[in-house]
């Protein structure tokens, strides 16, 4: 895919042609056999480099790169140079020299990557960092709700948990109102923007009224190890699931059977019952399916972007 950026830091990088044209690779590989190598001439190398914990990220991003048939490379973050004080960018470009073409990167600082943008040391897809964005998961949900029927035009969906400090919920306000998606991000008062800071998106603290004017929910945890220090967010941790979490009885109480969503890992008892869990309405696990879709599509644009300014020194490609 020609002119996809060489780092994927957030939604905004994207034009909304190369959004739809991930949608349909990503249909493209949900419908075909996927062990099909992608790039027959030359198998490129990508590491997952992940300085945060992980599961549904890690695993799916691993997936997808064998999928391809790509060569992988679990890059251990624990055991590298970075711990011996080396620069992240100095890491790339050695990966790079090495001979990986593409690193996808998890961190726990926000903005971390944008550095990268204009003096690119590999190609690289953000896997989340800190409370900034996690442009895949919004992409896989995108796809997903195209997948189980979600009509997106003059709908609205509920973001109910943690705004704040949510990634994903930041990349999500981005993403969905381009395809005519209305947002309400709703919580206690501590855990949402004051003012809105995306068009199409509004701020409510009362669940109830939120829920009855949604078509769908889209719950978060909170996130405790974000809120070291704020009495006034820990103030609501033992209170928020008769306030704010999501349960068959509050949505048969409102009259709500719509979908439910939830990027992981799910606090359940507290953002979200078990019994919604278990249920027809929950959609975590068909998020979790597509998240390989998604990814394989991602990475495939990516590699095949034909951007030939990468590991550059002094005006010098450190690789041929």
């Amino acid at each position: 895919m020609n002119n996809f950026p060489s780092v994927f830091e957030a939604i905004n990088d994207l034009s909304k042609d190369q959004i739809e044209g991930l949608l349909i690779l990503a249909r493209k590989f949900k419908e075909r056999d996927h062990d099909k190598p992608q790039f027959p001439n030359k198998l490129p190398i990508v590491a997952n480099s992940f300085l945060e914990n992980s599961t549904r990220t890690k695993n799916s991003f691993a997936i997808a790169i064998k999928r391809l048939g790509c060569h992988y490379l679990d890059f251990n973050t624990e055991t590298s140079s970075l711990n011996k004080g080396e620069s992240l960018e100095e890491t790339l470009l050695t990966l790079y020299a090495q001979g990986v073409d593409l690193c996808i990167i998890r961190t726990s600082v926000s903005n971390q990557l944008s550095e990268f943008k204009n003096n690119t040391p590999v190609k690289i897809i953000n896997g989340g960092d800190g409370t900034n964005q996690h442009p895949t998961q919004a992409l896989l949900d995108l796809f997903t709700m195209q997948e189980i029927g979600i009509e997106l035009e003059g709908k609205t969906m509920a973001i109910i948990g943690d705004c704040i400090h949510s990634r994903v919920g930041h990349s999500l306000c981005e993403l969905l109102p381009q395809f005519g998606c209305n947002i309400i991000l709703c919580g206690p008062s501590d855990y949402v923007p004051k003012t809105p800071e995306y068009e199409g998106v509004e701020i409510s603290n009362d669940l109830e009224s939120t829920v009855k004017r949604s078509d769908f929910l889209y719950t978060l945890r909170i996130q405790k190890e974000r809120h070291a220090g704020s009495t006034e967010a820990a103030k609501h941790y033992d209170t928020y699931h008769d306030k704010y979490g999501i349960s068959r009885d509050k949505l048969k109480a409102w009259n709500k059977e719509v979908p439910v969503f939830h990027p992981g890992p799910a606090n359940i008892g507290v953002e979200i019952s078990s019994d919604i869990i278990k249920s027809s309405l929950y959609k975590g696990y068909d998020q979790v399916v597509n998240s390989i879709y998604m990814r394989m599509a991602i990475i495939t644009a990516i590699l095949s972007n034909n951007d030939k300014n990468i590991g550059i020194i002094d005006g010098t490609r450190i690789r041929d």
